[in-house]
């Protein structure tokens, strides 16, 4: 069985090497921080996530060209978009990229998730994976 790669500690400025996110002595600040991090976010609907980007999402999937997820991360992909995704992460629904149609793509759940609040452009092709030679 192959072990795990080590890395430094998450915790700023631990020297030390671990299998884990932090070493024994910072173990608790992952849990303190997602805890931080929950209390700070602002709900779906505040986000803009409202009636109005439902209908819009339900609208955008239905489409053709958006069936499948342009990501396709990894292994987890579910192949079919079930979100729509914002390619550059917007702040809210007062950001101009928000709406911006040019800034929107197909997603399933994991790959939206997996990507998180980075700017990638998917660009997965159906019966192709990513890491093939296009032809």
């Amino acid at each position: 069985m192959a072990s795990k790669t080590l890395r430094f500690c998450l915790h700023p400025g631990c020297r030390t090497l671990t299998a884990q996110k932090y070493c024994e002595a910072h173990k608790g600040d992952e849990a303190m921080r997602a805890a931080q991090s929950d209390k700070l976010r602002k709900n779906a609907n505040q986000r803009g996530y409202n009636y109005q980007w439902g209908r819009y999402s339900k609208a955008y999937l239905a489409h053709p060209d958006h069936q499948l997820c342009a990501l396709h991360l990894d292994g987890g992909c579910a192949i079919v978009a079930q979100c729509v995704d914002h390619i550059k992460p917007a702040n809210g629904s007062g950001d101009p990229l928000f709406w911006d149609p040019t800034n929107h793509q197909p997603a399933c759940i994991h790959c939206n998730s997996v990507k998180g609040r980075k700017f990638l452009r998917g660009e997965y092709v159906f019966g192709r994976g990513g890491d093939s030679a296009p032809g």
